[in-house]
């Protein structure tokens, strides 16, 4: 078959939509078949990357517009440039909008889900009203339709009526030998003495609770690392470095990736997630894989992966955190039980050869060739 993919940003940035186009190309392309990706990126270049033929398009400055624009663009490239497309797979509603260009032109077309976007903290009320209506604009234009989480599923069904088919995202197991960084003697860290918060600092992830709570418990000798940025939050992340000023236990690190990442993760004692609203969790995935205890905000997305095997906090609940992260220092042995369980569950259903698999299977089944 031969798939494009259109939606995200440079394919090498990896965030979630970006690490799943990469990966699943991947993933697609070992098993024979020809796979085109579209990314926004600050060039108009194309190159071979895995196997894959990767598109960067150059971007505009409008936040609101951007990925419409680049859709339309990429949509209208694919049709008059490419020959039999097996089908488009618009990442996320935006992109979506331009779905029937492909109809007009008999290429088949998927839309897949990453999250009920318009929960963000970061839109105002009239964006969500507007981000809502196109919701359910593109949810009855796309014929085809796939979400990542459960949750979304349902959501769908409930809300339009639509039926779509849950195929997850997913991870790479670590390698048992770890990489080579120096982070931890950077951040004058000890291995399984810190809880870790790793993502974009929003509000909507609440580390500015994570923060107070870590403020207000003993000092039993364990430290709080903060990895993340906060692109387009300028004032938020200003307001949680001033959260920690008088702390220097609480630790920033800015984003991480590669060998920095890998040697955060194997070496937390606990993975923190107290967000409010989720879509299915990469970062979380990625812990599990690590075999972290976490603490978890209770919401259907979290309990999706991790069932009852996490403490669970209520979403911006500062009391709650408080005493989640007592509980972990005071009870290692019961929370070391949940790690092998969530690291299987990873391991049997969370990983690109599995979600490959499901997705090609899928394809078949609407008609693809």
């Amino acid at each position: 078959m031969k798939i494009v993919f259109i939606g995200g940003r440079d394919i090498h940035l990896i965030g979630g939509i970006e690490s799943y186009m990469a990966h699943i190309s991947t993933e697609l392309y070992k098993l024979g078949h020809e796979v085109i990706v579209y990314c926004e990126s600050n060039r108009n270049e194309t190159v071979v990357w895995n196997g894959v033929k990767v598109i960067h398009q150059k971007g505009i400055k409008s936040h609101f517009l951007c990925k419409p624009w680049l859709s339309l663009k990429a949509t209208v490239r694919t049709l008059l440039k490419e020959k039999n497309v097996s089908i488009i797979h618009y990442n996320a509603w935006p992109p979506s909008l331009w779905c029937w260009l492909a109809h007009l032109f008999g290429v088949k077309s998927l839309m897949q889900g990453h999250g009920l976007e318009w929960q963000r903290s970061k839109y105002s009320p009239k964006q969500q009203k507007i981000m809502k209506f196109m919701e359910k604009v593109t949810a009855y234009m796309n014929r085809n339709l796939i979400m990542c989480s459960d949750g979304q599923t349902k959501y769908f069904l409930e809300k339009y009526n639509r039926n779509a088919v849950t195929i997850p995202t997913a991870v790479v197991l670590p390698d048992v030998s770890g990489s080579e960084s120096d982070i931890m003697q950077r951040y004058n860290l000890v291995p399984k003495k810190y809880f870790l918060f790793m993502g974009r600092l929003v509000q909507d992830k609440n580390p500015d609770y994570l923060i107070r709570a870590y403020k207000k418990c003993k000092d039993y000798g364990y430290k709080l690392v903060i990895a993340g940025s906060g692109i387009g939050g300028k004032k938020y992340v200003e307001l949680l470095h001033e959260l920690a000023s008088d702390n220097e236990n609480i630790i920033f690190t800015r984003a991480v990736h590669g060998a920095d990442k890998d040697c955060l993760l194997r070496n937390a004692y606990t993975f923190c997630i107290p967000s409010t609203i989720e879509g299915l969790s990469i970062v979380l995935l990625e812990a599990m894989s690590y075999k972290l205890p976490v603490i978890a905000s209770d919401i259907d997305a979290n309990r999706e992966l991790l069932g009852n095997d996490a403490v669970y906090v209520r979403p911006e609940n500062t009391d709650d955190l408080i005493n989640a992260i007592h509980y972990c220092i005071e009870n290692k042995g019961t929370i070391n039980e949940y790690c092998a369980v969530n690291y299987n569950k990873v391991a049997e259903n969370y990983t690109w050869d599995k979600v490959a698999e499901k997705y090609v299977k899928y394809l078949y089944r609407i008609g693809c060739k």
